[in-house]
């Protein structure tokens, strides 16, 4: 195989040398319908090179505004110049303003105290309030919010909101739905983003997003704070599994999917967003998911280059590709400054490179923390300055009126001018202007859209999501399926077995996760799904117990109780992971699963029967590869939500055939981490993966074949070789064929590699996608087209860089060389 794969690179060598020629000093090439970019010539010594640099306005030409886009912006600027010259600096600084909930409700209640909140509306004129009641617990004896209480509460807000405002500007009420609208009692929960990931389906993204618009909306919120867009390269970090994953073209794709899903493939720049559909947020902006020491809101140390490569791409195609509306800022620092006092990253990249339009909201508490946490102001009213300076629009304050009474006095003194209000004013009433709040402030608890809340159409999406998420990860003996006619009895143990809070992780009716299944109205364990699936199978037995709980002392009793229980089954399924987390309180010092659910397994393995292990983790926890390499087979649930339980059951029984595929690399020791599938050539043979990005397994089996490129030049004798020109785009199409005897879905992944050039390249790069569903014996032709930015890389200088050279396009075991001149 080496061979081969020397001689490969050789040939592609020799054709450099061949083809290799002298080009003038500089020349022009348009690159995908945008400006032209200058192609600058740089020797090589084998021959001479050509580079071109590309501009985010070029990648993302501004689209061409119809008469309709034209007509709505006339309309709403003359709206908002007219209202702006109305406004007072108070009614001014409290657009900018975001407060909590529980400012407003009385102490261990949901109950909104209407004296403090006509206090805020007609003092401070208080633009925008966020958060469940129930967010942080309890409130009282109250677990969750429904819909009627909560239209009953955002209409007492906006009511007294709107009575309070001289010129009736109504308030923007923002809210967390992660994976689902999980704030909302009986609303739909779909799996969290590393399952969405696994999926590799942006159709399933999108479907996600516009259920959860549409039941955040039906309670009268018109802002989502989603989708996280950070890409998941640091396996400590608690909220890993709100990201996409560790592939930036994964979180690219699946981040712009659910963009256009909550958005209804609207933005509010130029279009009115309308119900079912939400305003979304593109969070954290950006480099907020690889902390250093892996603790949630700590220092990042990600060079420029870094930081541009991997981590600005997935908020370059939600921003500017697909029109997210707002942006909530990255909570931590990066390279030594925090986010929100960096007005390079928030102006200069955001607002100048990324032409984003819309409203930048900080995270909870943010430029407060720039004093006591950050340590970059000495005061509040320097960190407010620094906030303002860098380009923040609003304030997550959120639990005082510190932001709008030292802001006033701020704009009092001459420190802050009235022209710097209004940057951020006009973004927020645009805001809601697009959102139809000064038409329509008010929520509709007739709407037809709040009886649709939980229906069974959502719950069947949600579940057909799970479905494509769960990942096959190993496969003894083809023990999965279970054969019904060989295994009699089944041992179901392991905490998460059943356990329907687990399934959903944090982020679900309380913000550190439920607190027991009862507070979910639907959904299924693992233990309740297999029972239903099988409930009409002759003879086939299942037997259920805890084996061990988490976080809790050893009980070898109750180890000693499933060990006992497998000696008389024919399979033993195991289901472990963690406990719901999220945020600051999820962090650990360990990635090594919890050392009670390894001594389950551990003796549990020990009886000799066949171990199923399942894992149901908001992070990839690290078990003994020889432990697990024990296990007959390996299922990847991730936090698959509420319906979670029934597709795994579904597909331990064969009536779901798994097509998920890991959307991050799972690594085998607790040292070896942070090292991604894309890395370096250098760091080759450096690190061990349990199991790789892309990793999983089917009941069936697929062949590639016939891999080619439809527009590029054959090179003559060298079958597989191809050449073309530097700043096209390049169409490929592959063959896949379910050779198999069960109908089967794959994910079909396309990489590029890069074999020089001047900055140090990846040994391969995620650059398309697609999943077909094919019966047994079926065949299918995809295409992918790679545009010039696919085959860039960011350069000496930092700017985006394509450079003639040599590449190499693989698809499963097919690939092909092609020479860009």
């Amino acid at each position: 195989m080496k061979t081969i794969k020397g001689f490969f690179l050789l040939s592609l060598l020799i054709v450099n040398l061949l083809i290799s020629s002298t080009y003038g000093s500089s020349i022009r090439v348009s690159i995908v319908g945008g400006e032209e970019a200058e192609v600058i010539e740089k020797p090589r010594t084998f021959g001479n090179k050509r580079e071109l640099k590309l501009e985010y306005s070029q990648i993302y030409p501004k689209k061409e505004l119809t008469q309709e886009n034209i007509n709505f912006m006339s309309a709403r600027d003359t709206f908002v110049d007219n209202l702006m010259s109305k406004m007072s600096i108070a009614e001014k600084i409290g657009q900018m303003t975001q407060l909590d909930i529980t400012t407003l409700t009385s102490p261990n209640t949901i109950t909104i105290n209407e004296t403090t909140l006509a206090y805020y509306a007609k003092t401070y004129y208080i633009g925008s309030y966020l958060n469940s009641p129930v967010s942080g617990g309890l409130a009282g004896d109250v677990h969750h919010i429904n819909s009627s209480v909560w239209l009953d509460m955002i209409n007492t807000i906006q009511t007294i909101v709107m009575e309070g405002s001289p010129n009736k500007i109504p308030m923007i009420y923002g809210l967390d739905s992660v994976h689902g609208a999980n704030y909302v009692h009986k609303a739909t929960l779909f799996p969290h983003n590393t399952g969405l990931a696994a999926t590799f389906n942006t159709e399933h993204a999108t479907t996600a997003a516009q259920i959860t618009s549409k039941d955040t909306v039906a309670v009268g919120i018109p802002w989502v704070f989603a989708p996280v867009l950070g890409i998941g390269v640091q396996p400590l970090w608690a909220r890993i599994y709100e990201t996409f994953g560790e592939d930036p073209y994964v979180a690219s794709m699946m981040g712009a999917a659910a963009v256009r899903g909550f958005q209804g493939g609207n933005n509010s720049f130029d279009t009115p967003i309308n119900a079912p559909s939400a305003v979304c947020t593109a969070k954290h902006y950006f480099g907020y998911s690889d902390p250093t020491s892996g603790k949630d809101r700590t220092a990042a140390w990600i060079p420029e280059r870094m930081l541009r490569r991997y981590f600005l791409p997935s908020f370059a195609e939600a921003i500017t590709g697909a029109g997210a509306g707002t942006i909530m800022i990255n909570s931590g620092e990066v390279n030594g400054v925090p986010m929100h006092t960096s007005y390079k990253y928030l102006t200069e990249v955001l607002r100048g490179e990324l032409q984003f339009e819309g409203v930048a909201v900080t995270d909870w508490q943010d430029i407060e923390k720039l004093v006591y946490f950050h340590h970059t102001a000495g005061s509040a009213e320097e960190a407010i300055m620094q906030a303002l300076d860098a380009g923040i629009d609003m304030s997550m304050v959120p639990l005082d009126l510190s932001f709008p009474i030292i802001l006033a006095e701020m704009v009092a003194a001459g420190t802050v001018p009235e022209s710097r209000l209004d940057l951020s004013v006009r973004r927020i009433l645009n805001l809601k202007y697009a959102l139809g709040l000064f038409s329509n402030p008010y929520p509709n608890p007739n709407a037809a859209i709040v009886d649709t809340i939980g229906q069974v159409e959502d719950r069947e999406a949600a579940a057909a999501t799970a479905e494509e998420s769960i990942t096959l990860l190993q496969n003894k003996n083809n023990i999965l399926p279970l054969n019904t006619n060989t295994i009699k009895n089944v041992l179901l143990t392991g905490p998460s077995a059943d356990s329907i809070k687990n399934l959903n992780g944090g982020w679900s009716v309380h913000w550190q996760g439920a607190y027991e299944d009862s507070e979910f109205p639907f959904g299924t364990s693992i233990l309740t799904g297999l029972r239903e699936i099988t409930n009409d199978t002759t003879d086939f037995n299942i037997q259920y117990t805890i084996g061990h709980e988490i976080g809790v002392p050893t009980n070898q009793t109750s180890i000693d109780e499933a060990v006992e229980l497998a000696q008389s089954s024919d399979v033993v399924v195991v289901v472990i992971g963690e406990l719901p987390e999220a945020e600051t309180p999820g962090d650990i010092n360990d990635l090594s699963m919890d050392p009670n659910e390894v001594l389950l397994l551990e003796q549990l393995v020990a009886t000799g029967k066949p171990i199923v292990l399942i894992l149901v983790e908001a992070r990839p926890r690290i078990l003994p590869p020889a432990l697990v390499y024990s296990c007959a087979a390996v299922l990847m649930a991730y936090l698959p939500g509420s319906e979670g339980g029934k597709p795994i059951a579904n597909i331990l029984m064969g009536n779901v055939n798994p097509s998920g595929r890991l959307p991050l690399t799972y690594p085998g020791t607790t040292g070896d981490i942070g090292v991604p599938y894309y890395h370096k050539y250098s760091e080759n043979g450096v690190t061990t993966p349990l199991f790789q990005f892309g990793d999983g397994l089917s009941y069936t089996t697929f062949n590639y074949t016939n891999l080619a490129c439809s527009n590029c030049k054959p090179i003559s004798g060298q079958s597989g070789n191809y050449t073309g020109i530097l700043g096209q785009s390049y169409t490929f199409t592959v063959t896949v064929t379910n050779n198999g005897n069960v109908q089967g879905k794959d994910s079909v992944l396309l990489y590029l590699s890069d074999l020089w050039a001047q900055v140090t390249p990846e040994v391969k790069m995620l650059r398309g996608f697609q999943k077909v569903d094919l019966m047994p014996a079926q065949s299918q032709q995809l295409t992918f087209t790679l545009n010039p930015y696919e085959f860039s890389f960011i350069g000496v200088d930092n700017k985006i860089t394509l450079e003639s050279g040599q590449f190499i396009i693989m698809v499963g075991n097919q690939q092909l060389g092609l020479y860009l001149q």
